[in-house]
């Protein structure tokens, strides 16, 4: 917590350095060791009159300017067999339980990949939200704002704008990471993002709502994604399973479903 001491002749200087300068700086003071933030999410698809809907929480821990490690669980729900999956990946590893991962008897948690192009992060609707450049080139092309209400006991304002997918990709590690490092090409690079950013008078992330819809051959999917970020600072430690409960990443696939 930053706490300005006014000093006759010195208080206009200390409250300036407590404060941070925009989001980009508010966040790259967010991103310390054992620090985290939680993120609850919803995703709606519409394809052909039909609409469905999944929810996960994502809690991210943070160190030396960057995610170190984030775990991912989707909620149960009608769209999502049992058990409902669950995700921790760090630098260079993934492990998985639930039922898109089997596990032998005895193990918890299988290690479903290990890669050192494997990172953690901190996105939604393909906004990396844990990276201060990524967040302000999206900012930057903010066509609207204007007070959002209060979303985590904080006043926020909303920022409106829209990209491509194209322009998302060059912002976002994120994006880019989720299309294995190839740039969207053609319709795909021309379909236009809309979002959302509810900033809090911290001007830390409290809200982000995406939303787009794009052709795959002849299904037209429409999409829309809204998260709530909470606990801006909280302790985290997001540990590691041990090998000693922790498939190998053949073992699992024969283990029964």
């Amino acid at each position: 917590m930053s706490v300005s001491v006014v000093v006759t002749g010195l208080g206009t200087a200390a409250h300036a350095q407590a404060v941070p300068t925009g989001p980009a700086d508010a966040l790259r003071r967010q991103l310390v060791e054992n620090r985290g933030v939680t993120m609850s999410e919803t995703t709606t698809s519409r394809e052909a009159g039909e609409t469905t809907s999944y929810r996960k929480k994502t809690r991210a821990e943070f160190g030396k300017g960057t995610v170190t490690a984030t775990d991912v669980r989707d909620i149960a729900g009608p769209d999502v067999p049992q058990p409902a999956p669950r995700f921790l990946t760090f630098k260079g590893r993934t492990y998985c339980q639930g039922w898109l991962c089997p596990v032998p008897e005895g193990k918890t948690w299988v290690l479903l990949a290990e890669d050192q192009e494997i990172r953690p992060f901190l996105h939604s609707g393909g906004i990396d939200l844990a990276d201060p450049a990524a967040l302000k080139a999206v900012l930057a092309t903010t066509r609207t704002k204007h007070p959002g209400g209060a979303y985590d006991n904080t006043r926020t304002t909303i920022h409106q704008g829209t990209l491509t997918f194209g322009e998302l990709y060059k912002v976002s590690p994120a994006f880019r990471d989720q299309h294995g490092g190839k740039p969207p090409t053609g319709r795909y690079a021309r379909t236009e993002l809309s979002w959302q950013l509810w900033l809090g008078e911290d001007q830390l992330v409290r809200r982000v709502r995406t939303s787009w819809t794009e052709q795959l051959g002849k299904r037209l999917i429409s999409k829309v994604v809204d998260a709530r970020l909470t606990g801006w600072g909280a302790k985290t430690d997001i540990a590691a399973p041990s090998a000693d409960e922790t498939a190998g990443p053949d073992d699992w696939k024969d283990s029964p479903s």
